[in-house]
């Protein structure tokens, strides 16, 4: 009987070691492997985001970060300063509202005399088929030439009307409330800068 313990503990022991080993050298190459990307997925996000940039206020040529006021909506993630030939052109204003899949991250292009000119979705989780559909053109294109957005179900009629993504008014309204957010900071912090 002592014997078979033996043996059972034994195999127990080397069972655990072998166990532990696999661990440390899967842990090793994860971590190997994550130091490999890290640099990678940096540069892909600064692109996606200067791409967007770009899209939301196309005649601009450069782009500076401005500081956000401190009593600024939460919703607000980043300010960029869109200048054309060394003048301030617009600013960018990143966004996070919360939409049905969780936080919708867009870019809001406006420009100095306060009208949005574009926007363009960075990151969703929003149900593919419903409110994915957000990044396609035919929803954010409507996007353009107002001081105000308010999402309908019918046909737009009036300007600032948005209609909404069918099955999705949660990620339609969410986008909008991200909008208008924007919008009003800056009315109330960056309309005399111009």
């Amino acid at each position: 009987m002592p014997q078979s313990r033996t043996k059972n503990a034994k195999k127990i022991i080397s069972l655990g070691v072998t166990l532990f080993t696999i661990t440390v050298i899967t842990g090793l190459i994860l971590g190997v492997v994550h130091d490999i990307t890290l640099e990678p997925i940096r540069l892909t996000q600064e692109n996606l985001k200067a791409e967007a940039l770009r899209g939301a206020l196309p005649g601009a040529e450069e782009f500076n970060a401005v500081q956000k006021a401190e009593e600024a909506d939460p919703m607000i993630k980043d300010i960029q300063e869109a200048l054309l030939d060394g003048k301030i052109y617009g600013y960018c204003l990143t966004v996070t509202p919360r939409g049905y899949g969780g936080t919708i991250e867009l870019v809001t292009g406006i420009t100095n005399d306060g009208k949005l000119e574009a926007i363009r979705i960075l990151n969703h989780s929003e149900t593919p088929g419903l409110g994915a559909k957000s990044v396609l053109p035919n929803f954010y294109e409507q996007f353009t030439d107002s001081d105000k957005v308010t999402v309908v179900k019918r046909a737009p009629e009036a300007p600032g009307e948005i209609q909404a993504i069918s099955g999705a008014t949660i990620t339609s309204n969410a986008v909008a409330g991200g909008v208008n957010v924007a919008l009003e900071y800056w009315r109330s912090n960056l309309a005399e800068e111009k």
